[in-house]
């Protein structure tokens, strides 16, 4: 795996019982079958959703 989805901080948000925790869990199970090209696919798309997600929590009141 990548460092990111390899990572111990992903293992901790896949914990969570949240949409977040969620959304990284199915990223995870994708990652154990993919090809190099949709690994790289996955990675991206975790940022993304990651850097999605803290900002909705700075934006928060």
């Amino acid at each position: 795996m990548t460092r990111l989805l390899g990572s111990t901080r992903m293992e901790t948000l896949a914990k969570e019982e949240s949409v977040r925790g969620v959304l990284v869990r199915n990223v995870l199970e994708q990652a154990e079958h993919a090809d190099s090209e949709e690994m790289e696919l996955l990675e991206k798309s975790l940022q993304l959703l990651l850097t999605r997600f803290q900002s909705l929590e700075v934006d928060a009141p």
